[in-house]
């Protein structure tokens, strides 16, 4: 079952940047990290996705259109910058959603204003960037929604508030299994902690979605016992140093193949972290894009 679809994604930013076409299907019960380097559309991706910014192609959650009623009701959205809501007291929007909003959840509400030490009649716009976003973080977690996105939600907080939000979201996941979050970041740690899945986006595409645990299966560094001719141009290979050489492979098992078939040992061979795949990954100038 998919939480998310989206099919034939198109946004047009001027003559400089174009997003799409993108399809893409988020699973339920599933935590999924949108990768990229700045500039590579995520922004205007989580808007398209949330129904923020208007274009070509359709998203649905549930099946429901994202601009529809049913829709709206059924995706809980957090962009990067929010500046229609600094000029509000916290208490005036808790008031607009507990009045106008049928999935609001007060209770819940009421616990994170608590646990994020939030004070609820000051201007937002006069909390420091660490406290307005988790201002905002309170009103939309406390939808009782089956979709999060969240664009780059850590970003600005300190670390207890990073800790916190990460058991949260933690949390609303064991309690909704057929509930989703996607949500933009560059931090490996976050992906590392949170993702099932991961989509690469460059130049405005995304990649199809990788299980995060197979990606640490296939990128390896390899030490091998002694020179290779051609090694360079072995399957999955990113990179190849020193003498006896190291390689980097995104794809360990084609890699291991090709040096078996020459009769080469491979004397030590460990998994990459994120934090070495995901830049080759960034990288990478291959297209596959969907």
């Amino acid at each position: 079952m998919h939480t998310l679809t989206c099919k034939n994604i198109v946004r047009k930013m001027g003559d400089d940047f174009s997003l799409g076409p993108i399809n893409l299907e988020i699973h339920a019960g599933t935590i999924t990290a949108v990768i990229g380097n700045n500039g590579a559309g995520k922004t205007t991706f989580f808007q398209a996705m949330s129904g923020d910014y208007p274009g070509e192609g359709e998203t649905k959650v549930h099946g429901h259109n994202v601009h529809s009623i049913a829709g709206k009701a059924a995706l809980s959205y957090v962009p990067q910058t929010f500046p229609e809501v600094l000029p509000f007291r916290l208490q005036k929007l808790r008031d607009l959603h507990a009045n106008h909003d049928d999935t609001w959840r007060d209770d819940r509400f009421q616990a994170y204003a608590r646990q994020f030490d939030l004070p609820l009649r000051k201007r937002i716009s006069k909390l420091s960037v660490g406290m307005q976003r988790k201002a905002v973080l309170a009103l939309q977690l406390s939808r009782d929604t089956s979709l999060l996105l969240l664009d780059e939600p850590f970003a600005g907080l300190d670390m207890e508030g990073q800790t916190q939000l990460e058991k949260i979201l933690i949390s609303k996941m064991e309690d909704d299994p057929d509930g989703s979050i996607v949500f933009a970041t560059h931090i490996a740690d976050e992906v590392q902690r949170l993702a099932d899945y991961i989509v690469i986006m460059k130049n405005g595409k995304t990649q199809e979605p990788m299980e995060k645990d197979i990606l640490a299966q296939q990128f390896k560094r390899i030490w091998l016992a002694k020179s290779v001719t051609g090694v360079e141009e072995a399957p999955g290979i990113r990179e190849v140093e020193g003498v006896p050489p190291q390689i980097l492979t995104s794809d360990a098992e084609a890699t291991e193949k090709w040096l078996a078939e020459r009769d080469v040992q491979i004397m030590k061979r460990e998994r990459l972290s994120l934090h070495e795949s995901l830049p080759l990954l960034l990288r990478d100038e291959e297209t596959n894009e969907v």
